[in-house]
């Protein structure tokens, strides 16, 4: 049955086949064709040299960075040495078409691939007349049958027919992120269907859909949420209540203080009100009496637990001696006030404070001339330096913990990255990765990413072939994906970073950070014009007008600069904006970008005079992760500018992943020294995220300015 069938596909195309002096076999050995059903594809062949038993052949073994060719005469139909050749070859790398410039233009070429191109590029001259034959179940048939169509040419599909009731519908993954929303509240389905499911308890699901649905996300007071699929097939969602809905009543959820959390000041210190074990009231300056002239007046009536008008005066409730003096002992700032003395003095403006304490354990505090309870007053300023000292007290202790932090990040390594280190040869080293690849590529995208890294300082084409395999295996992989665009730059590989842009770009279209990156890597490869024109789009928003560009518009301006700096010679420059012509001069211009939204970091930026200012990026920030996740970017920026003279130091301290995969996590750290000024350099590296709780030196700056 298979013969026939092959044979009824061969003589349908034979009567456009004369008798041919030159063929071209050119064969896909990217990693998708890896299943291919050689059988058939070797039958459709057979078939071919059976009816033209004398032609010259030339193979073509090809992926989407390399191809090798071999020239064969076939005589008497024998073309066994070709069946050879073709049953022997590794499967390795991207999909693309870009290096077959070798087919014979006089000549017919038959093109054995899945379609599943993603390293796009142009398509070279295929000869007089072009086969495009599948075989493999899983292909990108719309690329198929463009790349025959668009050449004048057939399209022959050898796979199996798709068995009656099989879907069409496509798996679709992705996380949910909330809030106080428990997972088993959340319904998960795909618009105008009825195709629907749950997450898991950890918040993961499952949804058939294809590129284009909508799928909706609902829980019971939160709003529905809309996302369309996209080429990818994941969609992460952050999900939170504003507040839960009962009836036409919406109740607004308020944190709960924690008992016995609210602190109180008792002498020159702060101790929590559960812990004085008296009884105590405070009344805080925003409540006070406003139109009051003096302390007495701004309190009178807020305290209770206190008889009489005037502070020095007063009575506190349940000290009612014939003996003893009954009048309070009021403490200013610590300084405690001759007893009856007025209190007439003191500008209610001036007071933060004011707390009564009574009970018998009010004099372990201030001795036996509190007796009569006490009255305890701070003023604004006292608890502004009381703040500041704690704050110096903080930071010198902080600062301390990074006195020796060092440039080197922690040793990484791991099984096969050792087994590796310990073969003899390049050729033992890829053979072993081979091996290697069964058990880890398919599950760990840090594989591939690993590997790159071991082949890029012994060979380019190895390691740009493993590299590519993420474009294969995990083109999905919102992290991976971005790990090698930040890979491919920092090799230098700027090829390779352009195809990694623009297949983030037709996997990711509606997150804003696509455009930026594919902007960055025109750039690299020198194409100005086609980043400056990105660059324009994203600042106005017009190369997609449905998303918001707001987070990025900074960077595109900044970016915009740099060109215009830079190579304003080449460029059509009449759309720019006067800004765009000057750079204010700057200490440093740093940009950092990561490539998992699921990480947890903090930068520590410190300056020559022993300040710091933190950046978090962490669940305590949750209205920036989910503007991040919601609009789709991982960038940030920041500026030093003037200041005193000195070094300045950013720590980056790794605290977890909160994604519930293993996925790839590192950060590229871009710093301009010298920003918009004659002497400006760029400098970039990247730090791998592995080890929590590891922190590192992102870089140091001496400043000069005054």
């Amino acid at each position: 049955m298979l013969k026939k069938i092959a044979c009824l596909v061969f003589l349908c195309i034979a009567s456009t086949l004369w008798s041919q002096e030159k063929i071209t076999i050119a064969w896909d050995v990217s990693l998708s064709m890896e299943h291919r059903n050689t059988e058939k594809e070797f039958q459709f062949l057979n078939n071919y040299f059976t009816k033209y038993p004398n032609v010259k052949a030339r193979v073509i073994l090809f992926n989407g960075i390399q191809s090798n060719q071999e020239d064969f005469s076939i005589e008497n139909g024998n073309w066994q040495a070709i069946r050879t050749k073709l049953s022997q070859v590794i499967y390795d790398g991207g999909t693309g078409y870009q290096k077959l410039i070798t087919v014979w233009l006089d000549g017919t070429t038959f093109l054995f691939t899945d379609g599943m191109e993603n390293i796009e590029e142009d398509l070279p001259p295929m000869g007089k007349q072009l086969y495009v034959i599948n075989s493999a179940s899983k292909k990108n048939l719309k690329n198929l049958q463009f790349l025959a169509l668009s050449n004048k040419g057939r399209f022959v599909d050898l796979s199996p027919p798709p068995q009656w009731g099989d879907s069409q519908k496509e798996k679709v993954q992705g996380y949910i992120y909330g809030l106080d929303v428990p997972m088993d509240a959340i319904t998960i389905r795909v618009k105008d269907t009825k195709v629907r499911t749950s997450p898991d308890d950890a918040g993961n699901f499952e949804i058939q859909a294809v590129p284009g649905d909508v799928v909706v996300f609902e829980a019971v007071g939160v709003q529905p949420i809309e996302r369309i699929v996209t080429p990818s097939r994941t969609l992460n969602v952050w999900m939170e209540y504003d507040g839960i809905e009962l009836g036409e009543v919406f109740l607004k959820k308020k944190k709960k203080k924690k008992e016995g959390s609210e602190k109180v000041i008792t002498s020159n210190k702060k101790q929590q009100k559960r812990a004085v074990g008296y009884g105590m009231t405070t009344v805080n300056s925003e409540d006070f009496n406003q139109a009051a002239v003096t302390i007495s007046e701004a309190v009178l009536g807020r305290l209770s637990g206190l008889r009489g008008t005037q502070l020095e005066t007063s009575v506190i409730r349940g000290r009612n001696s014939l003996v003893e003096n009954n009048y309070p002992l009021i403490i200013l700032d610590d300084v405690p006030l001759p007893i009856g003395e007025s209190t007439d003095f003191i500008n209610p403006v001036t007071i933060a404070s004011v707390t009564v304490l009574k009970g018998f354990a009010a004099t372990t505090i201030y001795g036996s001339e509190a007796s009569g309870g006490a009255i305890v007053l701070k003023t604004k300023m006292s608890v502004e330096r009381e703040k500041a000292e704690a704050r110096e007290r903080e930071a010198k202790e902080f600062l301390s913990r990074y006195d020796n932090v060092d440039l080197l990040a922690p040793a990484y390594s791991t099984n096969y990255l050792s087994d590796l280190e310990n073969t003899a040869s390049l050729d033992g080293a890829y053979s072993l990765y081979l091996k290697q690849r069964k058990a880890h590529l398919e599950k760990e995208p840090a594989f591939a990413i690993d590997l790159f890294d071991f082949f890029a300082t012994r060979n380019t084409r190895m390691a740009k072939t493993i590299g590519y395999n993420i474009l294969e295996m995990h083109g999905n992989d919102l992290s991976a994906m971005r790990t090698m665009l930040f890979k491919a730059r920092e090799k230098h590989f700027f090829d390779m970073e352009l195809h990694f842009a623009k297949a983030l770009i037709v996997s990711f279209p509606d997150r804003i950070q696509s455009y930026l990156d594919l902007a960055m890597a025109q750039k690299s490869n020198g194409n100005y014009q086609a980043a400056l024109d990105i660059l324009l789009g994203v600042t106005t928003g017009d190369i997609r007008p449905n998303l918001d560009f707001n987070p990025l518009r900074k960077m595109a301006d900044q970016e915009i600069r740099n060109l215009i700096s830079q190579h304003k010679e080449s460029l059509e420059t009449s759309k720019i904006e006067a800004t765009h012509l000057s750079k204010e001069p700057l200490e440093a211009r740093l940009v950092f970008d990561w490539s998992a939204w699921e990480s947890d970091f903090e930068f520590v930026f410190i300056s020559p005079d022993g300040h710091y200012t933190q950046w978090n990026h962490t669940m305590a920030e949750p209205e920036r992760l989910k503007e991040e996740l919601d609009l789709g970017y991982s960038q940030e920026e920041f500026e030093i500018a003037g200041g005193d003279k000195g070094k300045w130091k950013v720590i980056v301290k790794y605290l977890g992943s909160r994604s519930q995969k293993n996925i790839p996590e590192y950060i590229r750290c871009t710093i301009q020294y010298n920003f918009g000024k004659e002497n400006e350099r760029t400098e970039e590296h990247m730090i791998h995220f592995f080890e929590e709780g590891s922190e590192y030196l992102a870089f140091s700056l001496e400043t000069h300015s005054g």
